[in-house]
C-alpha cells in the first residue's frame, strides 16, 4: 500500500512538472533579451526542452516557465533580501 501511494505521488508530481514547465508558453525569444548561461547549463536546458518537451518547446519557453514559478515561490525572500540591502544609513 505504501509503495502505491508513493508511486501515485511521483506520478502526480511528474504530471505537475510537465504541465508547469514542459508546455509552450507563447513567449517569443525575439521579444526578450539575450541571456548568457554556462555551456553546462545550456546543454542541460537544451536537452530538457527538446527531449522532455517532445520538440514542442524551446529554451526560451522552458526558462520562462521556470522563472514564472521561481518568483512567486521566492518572492517574499527576494523582497526581504532586497530591503535589507537597501536600508538607509541613518
Amino acid at each position: 500500500m505504501k509503495k502505491t501511494n508513493q508511486k501515485q505521488r511521483n506520478t502526480l508530481r511528474i504530471a505537475e512538472y510537465q504541465l508547469a514547465f514542459l508546455t509552450p508558453t507563447g513567449f517569443l525569444a525575439k521579444d526578450g533579451k539575450t541571456v548568457y548561461v554556462s555551456p553546462e547549463f545550456h546543454e542541460k536546458i537544451s536537452h530538457i526542452a527538446f527531449i522532455l518537451g517532445s520538440g514542442k518547446i524551446n529554451i526560451a519557453d522552458y526558462l520562462h516557465s521556470v522563472l514564472k514559478h521561481h518568483f512567486p515561490d521566492f518572492g517574499q525572500e527576494i523582497k526581504t533580501i532586497y530591503n535589507d540591502k537597501n536600508k538607509p544609513i541613518f
